[in-house]
């Protein structure tokens, strides 16, 4: 194969605007800013980037993301579809891009999520569904979550199996009254995290009690009584439950690094970029929580910067392979312009070095970790979230029925509940910056519980 000076000129010109034209450095910058700029700014410096369409699915999980911390619920549900669709569509496979991935770099091919990435487009666009009103909207997110944690199910492998997305279906469930879904769905987060080694958090074991006593399931009830070592907590009819979720931190950024690989082939080592994370110091901080007399705190139901190392792993030998062709076909063309003994060699060189670049694509502005609380309490008192000095108004005054859900966030300073408030607070006690206090809509309300029936024998 021949190579003249002015094509090599035109490889690399076109390797160097290709990577220009990247955004996945300006959106790891901006996510790695989140933390300390807030969620308003970091939406408003995202939406001046103008992605390509490889790039689109991340973007828009991004920005789909951020919308709902800053409360435009239906923009965020908008973006959220929208990258569910392209990823979806992106399954199949795609012959053009695999080639140029092949030939040039890994940026070249689509963005299409990660497992986890695929089923927690279904948990936030659920929440954005629920903190607007729609459960059955919701509902749906989460019918279509099950579907695709099927699809991603792997033999032995937890890939694309979420603790969260099970939780938060069960609390759909139980909002619309089926409890025997919700039990079900429970019992699917219990077994994901016992498969993982992870402990159960307090709110996942008080689903399992209280529903299990209430629909007479005495087996589930004496197993999980005994292996949490307490009773289920009673709620009298004056009482209501609070499902508290917090989103704490910012999951981390990949990074790359290069390696060397000797290949037969060529019989020598080549150099490839792989897709990397550095290692992390983030441990999550819990939210506290106090409600009379109880207090409590927000507990790890899905470790995000742990599913987002796992999905990484299970991808390394498949990047590796193809980083690794990759390398020796660049290599052999590099050799063979070498050989020509002027500045094609030179100029070659400089174009594989140039273009050989990692996927370091990933939805970088999700949380580092789901937490969840669930606190039962009379309906007249009210919920104060302790380590930011906010009080929310009491159950009473928030629903007709008996549950409401709260989304908290470490990076924001705003606070959603299902249903939403509308009550006035006292100008100390303003959630989420004025002139709301509280966002969401209440068109919807839950179904009263039915009287506590008593322990089964």
């Amino acid at each position: 194969m021949r190579f003249s000076r002015k094509a090599l000129a035109c490889l690399l010109c076109g390797v160097v605007f290709l990577l220009q034209g990247c955004t996945s450095w300006q959106v790891n910058q901006l996510a790695s800013a989140l933390p300390s700029v807030g969620p308003e700014q970091t939406l408003a410096h995202l939406e001046t980037i103008t992605p390509s369409n490889r790039d689109r699915a991340q973007y828009l999980l991004d920005r789909g993301l951020l919308k709902l911390y800053t409360g435009d619920l239906q923009g965020s549900r908008q973006d959220l579809n929208e990258a569910k669709d392209i990823m979806a569509s992106l399954q199949a496979v795609s012959v053009t891009e695999n080639l140029s991935a092949v030939t040039i770099n890994e940026t070249l091919r689509s963005y299409s999520g990660s497992p986890s990435d695929r089923v927690l487009v279904h948990v936030i666009l659920a929440l954005a569904y629920l903190l607007d009103g729609d459960v059955d909207g919701a509902r749906v997110e989460m019918l279509q979550a099950d579907v695709t944690m099927q699809e991603e199910a792997d033999g032995d492998s937890h890939s694309g199996q979420m603790a969260s997305a099970r939780f938060l279906a069960g609390v759909i469930y139980e909002l619309q009254g089926e409890r025997d879904n919700a039990f079900i769905s429970y019992n699917r987060a219990y077994n994901i995290m016992k498969a993982r080694s992870e402990p159960i958090p307090d709110a996942l074991q008080t689903g399992l009690l209280y529903l299990a006593k209430r629909q007479g399931r005495s087996d589930d009830y004496k197993k999980f009584s005994a292996e949490f070592k307490r009773e289920a907590e009673p709620q009298e009819p004056n009482q209501g439950a609070w499902f508290v979720f917090y989103h704490d931190g910012v999951v981390s950024n990949k990074g790359e690094t290069r390696i060397s690989v000797f290949d037969a082939e060529v019989d020598t080592m080549v150099s490839v970029v792989m897709p990397h994370y550095y290692p992390s110091n983030y441990y999550p901080t819990p939210l506290q929580l106090s409600l009379a007399d109880k207090t409590a705190k927000t507990q790890v139901v899905e470790n995000l910067e742990s599913r987002a190392r796992e999905d990484l792993e299970k991808e390394n030998a498949k990047n590796l392979a193809a980083a690794t062709v990759r390398a020796v076909a660049k290599y052999k063309m590099v050799q063979e312009a070498q050989s020509k003994g002027d500045l094609t060699g030179v100029i070659m060189n400089l174009a594989t070095v140039a273009s050989e670049q990692a996927d370091v694509r990933s939805w970088n502005m999700l949380p580092a970790t789901i937490q969840v609380a669930r606190l039962t309490a009379p309906a007249d008192q009210a919920l104060t979230l302790a380590s930011r000095s906010r009080t929310l108004p009491s159950l009473e005054q928030l629903t007709e029925g008996k549950f409401v859900v709260v989304l908290a966030s470490s990076i924001s300073e705003r606070v959603f509940t299902y249903p939403p408030s509308n009550v006035s607070l006292p100008k100390q006690d303003v959630l989420s910056g004025p002139p709301e206090t509280i966002e969401g809509d209440s068109h919807v309300s839950e179904p009263e519980p039915e009287p506590e029936p008593q322990p089964a024998s």
